[in-house]
């Protein structure tokens, strides 16, 4: 999971401590997560290093975690949902 959040997000449904807490719970659990704070910003990104920075965190994260993903076994005919 990626995490982006701006540092100064006044949003009052997302403050940065929900990011940096599910952060947290994520690692606690053993997930792969990456947190990325951008100093300045608010709910919206506006600043130019911003948005390339995000872009730059999309980009590695698809590269690292995406196209280089081993393939997940196939799921078991018990448990997988199909045809409830």
């Amino acid at each position: 999971m990626l995490l982006i959040h701006g540092e100064a997000d006044n949003n009052s449904g997302t403050f940065p401590i929900q990011s940096e807490r599910l952060y947290m719970a994520v690692t606690g659990h053993g997930g792969t997560v990456r947190y990325v704070t951008l100093p300045h910003e608010a709910h919206g990104y506006v600043a130019r290093e911003s948005v390339l920075h995000v872009a730059a965190e999309m980009l590695n994260w698809m590269d690292e975690h995406v196209k280089q993903a081993k393939p997940r076994p196939a799921p078991t005919s018990a448990g997988n949902g199909v045809g409830r």
